[in-house]
């Protein structure tokens, strides 16, 4: 009797595949092919004041992380990306990201002294005291 049980369950787990493969979303083309790139991802971060005075932080100014090509917030292909950006109030953030731990090293060190100069003089930026 259990192995009759047995039997219906993995014919009813079949037949549900099989109804799964030809009508489910995308049906068996919506599996990957492969297995996803996944890459360790390097940020920094850092935020100066009104002056040109880096703020302390609770959290590290860099650090590393593994993703998937699917976490499209932290993925990336590009060796290198940076920014920085005014808050309300004058302070400046400043982020960089990429693949490569030398290239995000070199990039956060020129974001930050463009951050220090953007605190130092905000015309010069474009930052206006509106803000």
């Amino acid at each position: 009797m259990l192995f009759s049980l047995r039997m219906r369950m993995r014919l009813r787990m079949r037949m549900r595949m099989r109804a799964w493969e030809r009508e489910g979303p995308g049906g068996l083309s919506a599996l990957r092919d492969r297995l996803p790139d996944r890459r360790v991802v390097h940020h920094a971060h850092a935020a100066f004041l009104p002056g040109g005075a880096r703020e302390s932080a609770t959290r590290p100014d860099s650090w590393s992380v593994d993703v998937w090509e699917f976490e499209t917030d932290l993925y990336t292909d590009q060796v290198v990306r940076w920014s920085t950006g005014r808050r309300v109030g004058g302070v400046i953030d400043v982020r960089a990201s990429g693949t490569v731990e030398g290239a995000v090293t070199a990039a956060f060190a020129a974001a930050c002294a463009q951050a220090v100069d953007r605190a130092k003089d905000p015309g010069k930026f474009g930052d206006g005291e509106e803000r």
